[in-house]
């Protein structure tokens, strides 16, 4: 009784991995025995379609997916959050690349032949038997699940073409005196210190007097220009309520669920919310953060949560709060009354920005003045008085930030051909102005650094990265220009 019992579970296990290889198969071109029936299509590539069969497959494994990286919110979503989220459509567009890789395959004349199929289908260890293909086994589990041996073949040998193009593009495809080459240049450069501020930045620095403002506000012809000013700065003095909030989320069944969130509702008080949070919670970004949601607004979350958080004062928890995510403890630690402020309110203050705004001479004038203190301290090597400034201006600081000859890149900032020309001729202690109509650039050449002797190591690992780079690369340009020229028709409302 126990052997068979085990032999029907093993059996179920079996069939269970089974179709989830069948779903990572479906995307390869093969649905001529689609269950949706004959013309009921998401899509067709240049005439190969996708089946409604193999557009849910996917989609539940995209699902399972997001599952398993949002503690199991994901299987809640409604179809219509689905589409919100892009999720339907990044599915599409999945498959449709994985049919324009088989294509390319089959355009390549990608041949597979029956005992390449036939070697990978003995190999898969759900058809093996004590480590030997079961012929039994494989014909039994095709059977169960509506196929026959000459169609899953096929899925298999279209699967192999597309790995064997996928194989392709992973090949070697560049030389190692290449690779020398690009170690040398990631290798040579300089280091520098400096800041990037716009010049926007630089406008409340400009006085306006209360007559300024005043002959400003007498003025009508002002008018329309205060109201568009208000407008673009509307969120800055219009804000809605907000609520800062921590949370325990528990999910599964209902039931058991339902009891473990009371136990831990009795226990909570405001002073060990967080350490109890971190430990209970199924939220996986709570448990390192105590449960913390941060301040929000309405419109955020769920409304069956918001309707609780925002009824809640703070300092009060709240009793157990289903949603279609689980079962939630709500604690409310602060909230923010609602911001109105109409034009009447911040007249004087929206004049007197447009006033600035409006006095381009003296801005430059400020500008010029900056950048001739900012020039002086980095060439007396000042850093720190350098970056007080910087924040004070709300600009960008680099501190001792290194440019390679490779990339030539200055953090998240992408040089121009003319400032990197210059930076790599300048020499240690050289403060070189970039500055331009739109911002203050200055930098301070702190060090050069030189080509370090390349170890077999690090010319191993650049060879794969670069080999991997250009084919990634190589295939993105081949989808795209396959792309561009496929025929794709779409059914939206199948999916």
């Amino acid at each position: 009784m126990k052997n068979a019992f085990a032999s029907k579970v093993s059996y179920f296990v079996l069939t269970f991995i089974f179709l989830i290889i069948i779903a990572s198969f479906l995307f390869s071109g093969f649905d001529k025995f689609s269950l949706d029936g004959i013309g009921k299509n998401v899509a067709t590539v240049d005439g190969t379609p996708i089946s409604t069969r193999e557009y849910q497959m996917a989609m539940r494994r995209q699902i399972e997916f997001f599952n398993q990286m949002m503690g199991g919110k994901a299987d809640g979503l409604t179809s219509k959050q689905l589409e919100e989220m892009g999720i339907k459509q990044s599915v599409l567009n999945s498959l449709i690349q994985q049919k324009l890789i088989l294509n390319t395959a089959d355009q390549l004349q990608f041949v597979i032949s029956l005992d390449e199929i036939k070697n990978e289908i003995r190999e898969m260890p759900f058809f093996k038997n004590k480590d030997r293909f079961d012929v039994t086994m494989y014909r039994n589990m095709l059977q169960s699940n509506g196929y026959i041996p000459t169609q899953f073949e096929e899925i298999v040998g279209n699967d192999l073409k597309q790995k064997k193009l996928e194989e392709l593009f992973r090949s070697t495809l560049v030389s190692e005196n290449f690779v020398n080459d690009v170690l040398r240049f990631k290798n040579s450069g300089v280091v520098v210190s400096g800041v990037k501020i716009p010049r926007s930045n630089f406008y409340s620095l400009i006085s306006v007097s209360d007559k300024e403002i005043s002959d400003f506000l007498a003025d009508s012809n002002n008018q329309k220009s205060l109201e568009s000013t208000y407008n673009e700065n509307f969120s800055k003095y219009n804000k809605p309520e907000e609520v800062k909030a921590r949370h325990i989320l528990l999910t599964g069944s209902e039931d058991k669920t339902l009891e473990s969130i009371k136990k831990i509702r009795s226990k909570v008080t405001t002073k060990n919310f967080s350490e109890i949070a971190s430990k209970e919670t199924q939220d996986p970004t709570g448990t390192k953060n105590g449960g913390d949601l941060g301040w929000f607004s309405k419109g955020r979350m769920v409304p069956e949560f918001e309707k609780v958080a925002f009824a809640l004062k703070p300092g009060e928890i709240s009793e157990p709060v289903k949603t279609n995510f689980g079962y939630h403890i709500i604690y409310v630690e602060n909230k923010k009354a609602a911001q109105v402020q109409k034009l009447e309110l911040v007249k004087n203050e929206l004049a007197a920005t447009i006033i600035q705004k409006n006095k381009s001479s003296e801005l430059d004038s400020i500008l010029k003045k900056q950048a001739e203190k900012i020039s002086e301290l980095l060439k007396n090597n000042q850093l720190k008085e350098v970056e007080t400034l910087t924040k004070e201006a709300k600009g960008e600081f680099f501190d001792k930030s290194v440019i390679n000859q490779y990339e030539q890149n200055l953090s998240q900032t992408s040089l121009a051909p003319s400032e990197s020309e210059k930076i790599f001729k300048a020499q240690a202690g050289d403060v070189l102005d970039f500055s331009n109509p739109g911002s203050l650039f200055i930098l301070s050449v702190q060090e050069i650094k030189s080509t370090d002797n390349l170890e077999k190591e690090k010319i191993s690992s650049e060879m794969n990265s670069q080999n991997q780079s250009f084919g990634r690369k190589t295939r993105e340009e081949l989808l795209r220009e396959m792309n561009n020229k496929a025929k794709i028709v779409t059914n939206p409302a199948l999916m």
